[in-house]
């Protein structure tokens, strides 16, 4: 029995015994609220419209205006009291939008009453208040960063995680789905705090499966906390999915079409007495192409032009269970299991031609090359949290367990100027990669001084390629596998942490915190086929502090420090040759070593009315850089090489600035710029790279009316240098109309992407003493989509513990 297996049988067994716990629970309970009386009913109505007010809260009230039972009306406004005492009562009732209505009842004990349709009046003050209050900022601050709320951009409905993160600040996106933090790539990416296999490999690819429906906000972290793992040079990125906490049971469907992806998405959520279950399953199929041209000149004479097109296929499906259940009042147990597959198809022609000084062409080459992708991955995790009597002391435990499985395989086809089949590949290339996380971590808070957090973790990573690349001299000619291109590489990395965290508060005005990060790696490589062994153990201790000081109206003044750590991926040490390109072949580099980063960040922030300024300067020093090396052999001198190396240090000087404005009660304006200044120092007399780079985006949204709103965003990055190339600039904007109807339920969305331009285009050149080397990336990006939503279900206006003030509390269980 495979261990992915026994988790999944122990995590279904889990859900059985708490839903057999918690229904012996809910039976107490109903025998408690049903005690001798008469039933009284009732509908709830809206006096203009005369249609039904579902999810009404509604209470009983005794003569001297006590709540004696409460409830919430279903979704056609019916409300049923099961047994109430004679007597004399007030029925409340109350939503959101209308006035409360209080209307007196008299209960005789000769049998049931029924209200019949109660009316509720619009209360224009309160819908303001609704328009105002109701939705949150689209952008929010806290402590270590700030919040994106993705779910309040209409533009994103339809779309994927890489479409979201192009609209949060201080991060970008460039064509090739590549993220960055404040000009820095190196980030760590979380799935509701936990991270994923699934985003360790490819990660524009992982963004593209993730649908944007999801996603509920994206938490943008510039100073984490001791708590957080110190990966990740410039930051952490946490992307929070949507889930409910109300009772009953909810569910929506979202349905997309559109001329670069389909896709269908279902989320499902049910709540009674404290067991809470989410699922959520769906798929998409998606079409990019796009084309590139290179010129490559090598010692001032030979020159490489190289014409390519692609097209890439794909589909991807997902599937995820999550629980959690409240054995009392204390004590937490939850638990989740995700599904993700994807399989991609890419088409790609090569035309390169070599010429002389003269111009003479010396050798012509057209190649196909078909790649067949193929990834699988489960995660699963199971938590324990356990409360106290004081407030906010906590323990926690958490488990994790990854697998991802990555086939990558291609052949080739390359004719030389004449026609004729000259060469022949095949090139098989199967990955696996299993993470397991155990993870404790304690908070304790004091009368007067604040809360000291302390906690543990162990991450153990796995990696195993096995690559093998055969190769024929035409096409009747049998494949030989090459040895020199064949390998098994085999890549063990376990991080063992522990920190410490102590946070002080003073008279509601001063924060400081500090803290300490101790890691220490182990690492083992091993290349079974040429007996290569390395063996790399390090620590590391990562200290962070960080102080804020609050102001009158909320003006804030925050200073923080912090240490990370990046240490490099698998797919940056796998020296598999991926020479699909002749004259510009790709490898890992085995060698690479971890590199630290000190940030330094100063923020401020006020609100002034309804316009809300952030403004932050910051200062980051990476030492051992690991950054993309091309170099040519003089053997081989038209062969460009492409690998990665720890290059130097690399120091950035930044500013950002973002702004919000409300507007009219019902419009939304914000606007977020970064701009910076790199300075790459290889050292050892090599010349260093430096200049300045920024990014801009802005998004803007009006709501007309209560079902029909609109929202627009545009994005800015300009040119990118590194320290052997330059890139040009790249932008994108996006416009999307969104109408809803049915009370709400739902809602129809159009959504435009690029639609002014064909395609985005980007040019990179790269000056040596040796060669130089331009090339021109075009991808075809103009995206049109629908998206139909509908919101279906029933849930309780009122947690539990809100209830229980009007019913009284539950008997005890399960203590």
């Amino acid at each position: 029995m495979t261990f992915s297996f026994r988790f999944a049988l122990f995590f279904l067994l889990f859900l059985i015994a708490g839903w057999q716990t918690k229904a012996a629970i809910s039976v107490k309970n109903v025998a408690f609220q049903t005690s001798a009386g008469v039933p009284v009913t009732g509908q709830v109505m809206e006096a203009t419209t005369k249609i039904p007010v579902g999810f009404a809260t509604v209470a009983l009230l005794d003569a001297a205006g006590k709540p004696v039972y409460g409830t919430a009306a279903d979704a056609n406004g019916q409300f049923t009291f099961p047994k109430v005492a004679a007597g004399a009562y007030q029925v409340s009732i109350s939503f959101i939008g209308f006035a409360t209505k209080l209307q007196p009842v008299t209960v005789s004990a000769a049998g049931a009453l029924a209200l019949g349709q109660i009316f509720l009046e619009t209360d224009s003050k309160k819908l303001e208040e609704v328009v105002i209050t109701g939705e949150k900022n689209l952008i929010q601050e806290t402590d270590d960063g700030l919040v994106y709320n993705a779910e309040n951009d209409i533009t994103n409905l339809g779309g994927t995680a890489t479409d979201v993160l192009k609209k949060v600040p201080m991060l970008s996106v460039d064509i090739d789905g590549n993220v960055e933090m404040r000009g820095s790539n190196k980030i760590k990416i979380l799935i509701n705090g936990k991270p994923s296999t699934m985003l360790s490999d490819n990660l524009a690819e992982a963004l593209e499966q993730i649908p944007a429906d999801l996603i509920q906000s994206v938490e943008v972290i510039t100073s984490p906390s001791a708590k957080y793992e110190a990966e990740g040079s410039a930051g952490v990125v946490n992307i929070i999915t949507k889930k409910s906490t109300l009772e009953g049971f909810t569910g929506s469907l979202n349905a997309t079409a559109g001329n670069r992806s389909n896709n269908l998405n279902s989320n499902f959520n049910w709540r009674r007495r404290g067991l809470g279950l989410r699922a959520s399953a769906g798929g998409n199929l998606n079409d990019r192409f796009g084309n590139s041209e290179s010129d490559q000149i090598y010692f001032e004479s030979r020159q490489i032009s190289q014409r390519s097109n692609y097209e890439n296929d794909g589909t991807s499906r997902y599937g995820q269970l999550s629980a959690d259940y409240e054995v009392n009042e204390k004590n937490t147990l939850g638990g989740s299991l995700r599904l993700n597959g994807s399989n991609s198809q890419n088409a790609r022609s090569l035309q390169s031609i070599e010429t002389n000084p003269e111009g003479a062409i010396t050798r012509q080459l057209h190649r196909d090359i078909n790649t067949d992708g193929h990834s699988n991955n489960l995660e699963g995790n199971l938590f324990y949290r356990r409360t106290f009597a004081r407030k906010n002391q906590e323990f926690e435990f958490l488990t994790t367990f990854n697998t991802n499985t990555n086939d990558s395989d291609y052949d080739l086809l390359e004719e030389n100027g004449l026609g004729l089949i000259t060469n022949r590949q095949e090139n098989l290339n199967h990955s696996g990669t299993r993470e397991m996380t155990f993870k404790a971590d304690y908070t304790h808070p004091f009368e007067k001084y604040g809360q000291v957090e302390v906690g543990a973790r162990s991450v153990l990573r796995s990696s195993e390629t096995d690559y093998r690349f055969s190769s024929a001299p035409g096409l009747e000619a049998p494949l030989v596998q090459d040895p020199r291109r064949s390998n098994q590489f085999v890549y063990d990395q376990n991080v063992h942490a522990a920190y410490f965290s102590y946070t002080l508060r003073v008279d509601k005005k001063y924060i400081l915190r500090v803290g300490g990060r101790y890691e220490y790696t182990t690492v083992h490589g091993n290349f079974k086929t040429t007996n290569t062994v390395l063996d790399k153990p390090f620590s590391n201790f990562m200290p962070n502090i960080m102080f804020r000081r609050t102001f009158k109206n909320d003006h804030q003044l925050r200073l923080s420090y912090s240490t990370r750590i990046q240490r490099p991926p698998i797919g940056q040490l796998n020296p598999y040759i991926n020479d699909s390109n002749p004259f510009s072949i790709r490898y890992g580099n085995p060698d690479l070593e971890a590199e630290l980063t000190h940030n330094t960040e100063i923020n401020y922030s006020w609100l002034v009315k309804s316009l809300t300024f952030n403004a932050s300067a910051y200062w980051r020093q990476t030492n051992n850089d690991i950054g993309s090396y091309q170099f040519v052999v003089i053997a081989e001198d038209t062969v460009q090489h492409n690998t990665f190396r720890n290059i130097g240090k690399n120091a950035t000087y930044g500013s950002n600035l973002s702004m919000t404005l409300r507007f009219k009660q019902k419009g939304q304006w914000g606007v977020n710029g970064n701009v910076y200044y790199s300075d790459l120092n290889p050292g050892e007399g090599r010349p260093r790279r430096s200049g300045f780079m920024y990014n801009l985006n802005t998004n803007v949204s009006y709501r007309f009316t209560k079902e029909l709103s609109v929202q627009a965003a545009a994005s800015y990055n300009s040119a990118r240098i590194s320290l052997q190339s330059r890139s040009t600039g790249n932008q994108s904007y996006s416009l999307g109309v969104r109408k809803e109807f049915w009370n709400r339920k739902a809602g129809i969305s159009l959504n435009m992407e690029n639609f002014l331009q064909q395609a985005i285009e980007v040019r990179t050149t790269v000056q040596n003493p040796l060669w130089t080397s331009s090339s021109l990336n075009s991808n075809y990006n103009r995206v049109v989509r629908l998206t139909f939503n509908y919101r279906f279900g029933k849930m309780e206006l009122k947690g539990q513990k809100e209830l229980e003030k009007l019913t009284g509390p539950e008997r005890p269980r399960n203590r």
